[in-house]
């Protein structure tokens, strides 16, 4: 699927522009499976963890951008209720139908969703891939309900100059979006949203394709809430207001 035009009067101005492939994860099939790190899927889901609300158990849960449902099959067993929703209808139903929840497909940045629909909303390694981070993050925060919880992992904006580099020297060979924000930029966005209680956290210090990284990473992991400004891969969460 190549580029196309969108101009969606939900999305913000910025958002007016060539739009490239959200498919792009269902078009590369099951070979993402073999592009994807286990050592970083397990780090990230590290971060969800450490940021679930204690009363999980007991609460209505969606998860934006599900993709092959990685992240998925850690939320099931900590949740009462889980809805799975990606882009692709082919992903979301495929997770959905494997793990034995509902499923729909759906755009992160126009979400279909009422206000306030969901006691706990999940993220990881969504909005970076959408035509607009901001207005992605702005939906999810939507849709929690008030005195809900939202967590977010994303890569950080300061390692975006390397990505650039891996891509143009194609190292990295992924052609969707990659748009990626600040964590003082999530944050931000969070606060205007009504949300506190914000903590942030990080993983990555270093690039974990690097000799001997996986060895040494998980020691600076340990510090991921005084270190995530610097690192690859950053994890937010926060309580909507009641």
């Amino acid at each position: 699927m190549g580029e196309i035009i969108f101009n969606s009067p939900h999305l913000s101005d910025r958002s007016m522009t060539i739009r490239k492939s959200e498919l792009y994860f269902e078009e590369i099939g099951r070979s993402f499976d073999a592009w994807a790190s286990p050592y970083d899927v397990q780090q990230r889901i590290r971060l969800i963890n450490a940021m679930m609300p204690r009363n999980s158990l007991s609460l209505s849960s969606l998860e934006v951008g599900c993709g092959r449902g990685s992240i998925s099959e850690q939320i099931v067993p900590k949740v009462a209720h889980l809805m799975v929703v990606d882009i692709s209808g082919r992903l979301a139903r495929d997770v959905g139908t494997r793990l034995n929840v509902e499923w729909r497909k759906e755009d992160a940045c126009q979400l279909t969703f009422q206000d306030e629909s969901f006691d706990l909303v999940i993220s990881s390694e969504c909005i970076e891939h959408t035509i607009d981070p901001q207005q992605a993050l702005a939906e999810m925060a939507r849709v929690v309900k008030k005195n809900g919880s939202l967590i977010l992992t994303s890569p950080n904006k300061i390692w975006y100059p390397v990505l650039w580099v891996s891509t143009k020297i194609r190292l990295r060979r992924f052609s969707g979006n990659e748009i990626w924000l600040f964590p003082f930029e999530a944050v931000r966005l969070l606060k205007k949203q009504g949300f506190r209680n914000i903590i942030v956290s990080g993983c990555h210090l270093f690039p974990w394709q690097l000799p001997f990284a996986k060895s040494v990473l998980p020691f600076f992991d340990r510090f991921g809430r005084q270190l995530y400004p610097f690192m690859i891969n950053y994890g937010i969460s926060g309580r909507k207001d009641g």
